[in-house]
């Protein structure tokens, strides 16, 4: 029956207004043609995924506050003084993109591809609900031939993190769950620091920057780990 349920209620969804992919053509590729967009998986509870224009693969977002997360990390740095020159509408080099106002306390944007509007992602659950108001639907087998952006988990429990030593490529998305019974940081000074990861909660970090980053829980320094990016 809930499942039943949901089926209707999805399909009044897209009745809605929600645009359904087109068909595609070989000249263009998928992940080319959608680049920048929000799709929501309409096979799998609506999903949300945002196709990065940065490199044209897919990023799951999740949760409210690990898509507001996500969408910072991946967000392009831009001065007032820019940002008021484009008058509610960005250039279309900006389309797809997020932007992050740096002297405004950080503040997202999302430039929607379709008219190159701005719209503006404030907390966590009003971000989401925005992007997906913006959301494209999609089928798996399309879906599946967008590549998914490089990821790699790490577990924290009483004994540490697991694993110990994580090496990634540059641009890979790295994710932390707390499976602990007590509340764990993962603090790189001068890098990050999400500061407390309650037991089930999740922290994840884009790297872009070759290197190697060594952290610890600022409430057990005997718990430490390092990631390597190459």
């Amino acid at each position: 029956m809930k499942k039943l349920l949901f089926m209707v209620s999805l399909a009044i969804f897209f009745a809605a207004g929600l645009a359904i992919l087109p068909a595609t053509t070989h000249a263009e590729s998928l992940s080319s043609k959608l680049s920048g967009r929000v799709l929501l998986d309409v096979q799998a509870h609506g999903e949300t995924w945002y196709v990065n224009p940065a490199n044209q693969q897919r990023y799951f977002l999740g949760k409210p506050s690990d898509a507001l997360n996500l969408m910072q990390q991946l967000g392009l740095g831009i001065t007032n003084n820019n940002f008021e020159s484009f008058n509610g509408t960005a250039p279309a080099r900006l389309s797809g993109r997020i932007l992050i106002k740096v002297e405004d306390s950080g503040k997202a944007y999302y430039v929607n591809p379709v008219d190159l509007k701005l719209s503006y992602l404030a907390e966590p659950i009003a971000a989401l609900n925005v992007l997906r108001s913006f959301g494209l639907g999609v089928m798996n087998a399309d879906l599946g031939k967008i590549t998914i952006a490089d990821s790699a988990s790490v577990n924290i429990t009483s004994s540490g993190f697991n694993p110990h030593n994580l090496t990634v490529k540059r641009g890979a998305m790295v994710v932390w769950t707390n499976y602990d019974s007590v509340v764990h940081t993962v603090t790189s000074p001068k890098n990050f620091d999400f500061g407390d990861i309650k037991p089930g909660k999740t922290y994840s970090r884009m790297f872009n920057i070759v290197g190697t980053y060594n952290y610890y829980c600022s409430y057990h320094h005997n718990l430490t780990g390092t990631i390597t990016v190459k």
